[in-house]
């Protein structure tokens, strides 16, 4: 019976510390990285557009606030919020915007990598200390 508690019991080894510089970032890796990152994000965009427009559009819900601003606006005021919020619209749009989500991004990240460079270079990299527990 004590063979089973003691199983776990092991000296324990000294811990080892490395420490590293990181000095800069290839900017073609992180112009790749923030490609694949902001594909997902514009995918994840578009997706969530159409999920948000099926809810509304099948609770009726651009109808009651249509109905609500003509009122409210009076008869002569043409609130047709169906016709504002129709799929193709929502979803040109959502495409629109997943777009430029990829062109800036993109560019963003290579900007980023580029600035971390010349920051880097003054300030001697960043530096690292990695253990093992």
């Amino acid at each position: 019976m004590t063979s089973l508690f003691n199983r776990n019991k092991t000296p324990k080894e000294p811990k080892k510390q490395i420490r590293l510089k990181l000095r800069g970032v290839d900017v073609w890796s992180a112009v790749k990285v923030g490609f694949l990152i902001s594909i997902a994000s514009s995918i994840a965009l578009v997706v969530g557009a159409w999920l948000i427009w099926s809810v509304l559009a099948n609770s009726g819900i651009f109808s009651s606030i249509g109905s609500l601003l003509g009122s409210v606006l009076g008869d002569g005021s043409n609130v047709n919020l169906e016709d504002d919020f129709s799929f193709s619209n929502v979803m040109t749009t959502a495409t629109t915007l997943a777009l430029l989500n990829v062109v800036l991004t993109t560019a963003l990240w290579a900007v980023w990598a580029v600035i971390f460079n010349l920051i880097s270079k003054l300030v001697g990299g960043l530096s690292l200390t990695f253990t093992n527990n």
